[in-house]
């Protein structure tokens, strides 16, 4: 029996695997066909024909689709990683012309020029060396779906009789069901509807069943689903969602209905069951009549019971369990665009307020995560150093566990501090991976406007450009230089007519001005 628990269990966990795995090729199919993906491709072709002015001289695709480049300083700075734009550090290198007769294919006379003299001064150049990608977007759903079949902490998990593999594959079933197209094509070219409302409801509803948290995998499926129309996110999707809504609903309520018949009708029966299955999992509260309570967890909700008075552990109890259902609204309006970044907040948000947290409940939050890289590349240095570090308070809870309840030489204190530092942790790199999807929104929506006065704003006061300072755009930089390339052109030709006098005079003020109105050269 045990073998046969574990295998299950296995089982479960290559399903999980395998359902990651199609949904984040198919989150990576929706942004594919995205205006986020359009911008992507325009700005790293920009990016690619920046090192010299030359190379995009005369380029009138980027003068026609220069607004949908994003700066380079809202650009992030990991995205090389994964293949998309980046901020890149130029290094910058004077170089002088002062040897070439030629300017632009045309040959001078001998005269000193105005035209031989912008040649022959210092031009910033930018050196880049490119970096080379470590992932591309196409391997992440793989990596993702190898790490979730093959992380040590589900592993443990199943051999201790943990059955949590289970209820997450439920989950993964239905995110998989629900992010499916709404038809495919037949070898005779005929489209054919595909039906996924019923499954998708059915295993939603039976993961809720067991826990409740699953309940807020509803909002990315509704989403997905067409609940929020009007973007290109959702091109060959379904737009049942309504349907889907109505059929959880009954599914959940008759799964319910359905235990309490065998308990035999009796609702306190089924109400003293519920307290010891369910309960435990949205509000840490006595489970019997004897005053028992759930073991110290990686939570903090434990400690605060013990700590709190009889008499206010009811309103604790509400007040704490309500917390999380705060932040789905304000999230689901702020980047409802983004259902797979809202489909990885939700369980790392109930890792951190879920009253029974285990590790086990944080994995899946991170693997979700994962597959959002244009997300991951924006997010700091802490989530990275809290990420690295989550495994010490984890390892010193079960040290400091068995010194409290098994030996007697430790204290409830000792664990108090390492679930305090494991929500700590898990807080940092939670609200830096929705930070950095605003962040990502943020840009998305300057980007679609047209509207790049950020960039100015940023280094000005008050909604001011600094002249100095201002990065510009590449297109508008070229045609700068070209529009005083032609003017020192016709009066080079003026010269040599003998319109123009040769006066050192106005010739040093010439230079003076040239020297103030010369633009800023900045490579995006």
């Amino acid at each position: 029996m045990w073998i046969i628990q574990r295998l299950l269990l296995l089982l479960a966990d290559a399903v999980g695997a395998y359902c990651i795995y199609h949904i984040g090729k198919r989150v990576y199919e929706m942004e594919k066909d995205s205006i986020e993906e359009e911008i992507e491709r325009e700005t790293k072709r920009c990016q690619a024909k920046t090192t010299k002015v030359n190379n995009l001289a005369g380029d009138a695709d980027h003068k026609k689709k220069h607004n949908m480049i994003v700066p380079m300083k809202l650009r992030p700075i990991r995205g090389w990683i994964f293949g998309l734009s980046t901020l890149e550090l130029d290094e910058v290198g004077n170089k002088n012309e002062n040897s070439s007769p030629h300017i632009n294919g045309k040959e001078q006379n001998g005269n000193s020029t105005k035209l031989e003299k912008v040649s022959s001064s210092s031009i910033p150049i930018a050196h880049r060396k490119q970096k080379e990608p470590i992932l591309t977007l196409k391997q992440i759903p793989l990596l993702v779906s190898l790490l979730y079949f093959s992380n040590p902490i589900s592993m443990i998990a199943n051999c201790t009789g943990s059955i949590r593999s289970l209820w997450d594959a439920l989950a993964l079933v239905s995110l998989y069901y629900a992010t499916k197209p709404s038809h495919t094509i037949s070898k005779e070219g005929i489209p054919i509807k595909i039906k996924s409302m019923s499954s998708t409801a059915a295993f939603l509803a039976l993961a809720t069943y067991v826990d409740v948290g699953y309940a807020t995998f509803l909002v990315p499926i509704l989403l997905w689903r067409g609940m929020w129309r009007g973007h290109s996110f959702y091109k060959g999707q379904n737009n049942d969602w309504q349907g889907l809504l109505t059929l959880y609903i009954c599914s959940l309520a008759g799964l319910h209905y359905l235990a309490s018949l065998l308990l035999g009708g009796s609702s306190d029966e089924y109400k003293s069951v519920m307290a010891q299955t369910i309960l435990p999992n949205v509000a840490f509260l006595e489970q019997d009549a004897s005053g028992s309570v759930p073991g110290p967890s990686m939570g903090l909700h434990w400690y605060f019971f013990v700590q709190m008075f009889d008499r206010f552990r009811s309103y604790f109890t509400v007040f704490v369990a309500g917390v999380p259902a705060m932040f789905i609204l304000p999230l689901t309006i702020r980047l409802h665009r983004y259902p797979s970044v809202l489909a990885a907040i939700f369980p790392l948000l109930w890792s951190v307020f879920r009253p029974t947290t285990t590790v086990h409940n944080l994995t899946l939050g991170l693997l979700l995560a994962m597959l959002n890289p244009r997300t991951i590349v924006r997010m700091r240095n802490s989530s990275l150093i809290s990420l690295f570090a989550l495994p010490v308070p984890a390892l010193l809870f079960i040290t400091f566990h068995r010194m409290w309840l098994v030996t007697g030489n430790g204290n409830p204190n000792y664990i108090y501090f390492q679930c305090f530092a494991f929500g700590l942790f898990v807080s940092t790199i939670t609200l830096d991976f929705i930070s950095a999807s605003v962040k990502r929104d943020k840009v998305l929506r300057m980007a679609e406007k047209g509207d790049f006065n950020v960039k100015d704003e940023v280094e000005g006061e008050k909604g001011e450009p600094d002249s100095k300072n201002r990065p510009g755009s590449v297109v508008d930089t070229i045609e700068e230089l070209e529009g005083i390339d032609d003017d020192l052109k016709n009066k080079s030709d003026a010269k040599s007519n003998g319109k123009v006098k040769d006066d050192d005079d106005n010739e040093e003020e010439e230079e003076e001005e040239e020297e103030a109105e010369k633009p800023a050269i900045v490579f995006l």
